[in-house]
């Protein structure tokens, strides 16, 4: 169940941050797009769709647990911006679906930049087994944990440099610019750069960071959902591996598109802001059709 965000009162742990920022991200929704989805797979291309959910929460400082109670002092809770990004298609006869979840604070956290992970988790499930992999930040370095059904990989705890290192799955919310420029159209960043949680299931190698370049590009055309929309694009590369992210340059800033050197590829199809969890009855099934979502599990 959601709780209102302080009931209005800007947290401590957010002073840094802008009255604007905090008001859209604490207007007690969600903000959930979602995507034709093309994303490669042993090999091959597989059509499917993909589902970005952005929402506002409190966590405790200390735990990357969810506030949902007055038990945890305000000292101890830090505002964070959360994405779930969903991945769903087929291989062949048998279906793939990936969850991304990660945690992106809003302001400084650890000594940090503002709008850096605290915590991403991925799980992958398939039929031959299932993946969960974690990394927190803390004072020590990133904390890995990777619990896996396949012998090669099995289980690790470990704990790995996190000093002026960025995650590949974070930036999906950092180059919103949800409170101010990160870069200026035209402008680079060199990053060492963790590849996304996903890039390393498919590749099933060990997590290595990787000297990569955030480019910011200058705004273009860009369409989705039937309309033309200015859009800048960013693209960030290590290896032989290159993203590439269509931001609304105006506006809600929201994730219009994305695709990579793998053939991948996804373009908004429908975008809306909603409290989606109270949606969870027959009565929300209607609230589907927008979003281009196949089914409504509804037993007729």
């Amino acid at each position: 169940m959601w709780l209102p965000l302080l009931f209005g009162v800007v947290p401590r742990s957010l002073e840094a941050a802008s009255k604007e920022f905090y008001d859209t991200w604490s207007d007690g929704r969600g903000e959930v797009n979602t995507y034709e989805l093309v994303e490669e797979r042993y090999g091959q291309p597989r059509e499917g769709h993909a589902v970005l959910v952005y929402a506002a929460e409190e966590l405790d400082r200390n735990t990357y647990v969810k506030v949902e109670s007055g038990r945890t002092p305000q000292n101890e809770r830090m505002f964070v911006v959360k994405l779930n990004k969903l991945l769903r298609f087929p291989t062949g006869l048998y279906d793939y679906a990936t969850m991304t979840t990660v945690f992106s604070v809003a302001d400084s956290h650890l000594g940090h930049h503002p709008f850096q992970a605290a915590r991403v988790s991925h799980t992958t499930q398939e039929w031959c087994g299932q993946v969960y992999h974690r990394l927190d930040l803390t004072e020590d370095g990133w904390e890995e944990e990777l619990r896996s059904y396949f012998e090669s990989e099995a289980d690790m705890d470990r704990v790995i440099p996190a000093r002026e290192t960025d995650l590949e799955d974070n930036l999906f919310v950092w180059v919103r610019e949800l409170d101010g420029e990160v870069l200026a159209p035209g402008e680079s960043r060199e990053l060492e750069l963790y590849p996304s949680l996903w890039a390393v299931r498919k590749s099933h190698r060990p997590l290595q960071s990787r000297k990569a370049t955030l480019v910011k590009g200058d705004a273009e055309t860009y369409e989705a959902m039937g309309e033309e929309f200015s859009a800048y694009p960013w693209s960030w590369s290590y290896g032989d591996r290159e993203v590439r992210v269509w931001v609304e340059a105006g506006g809600e800033k929201r994730v219009l598109g994305w695709s990579d050197s793998r053939g991948g590829e996804a373009r908004l199809v429908h975008s809306e802001r909603l409290v989606y969890w109270r949606l969870n009855g027959p009565e929300g099934a209607p609230a589907r059709e927008p979003f281009g979502l196949p089914g409504d599990g509804l037993v007729r």
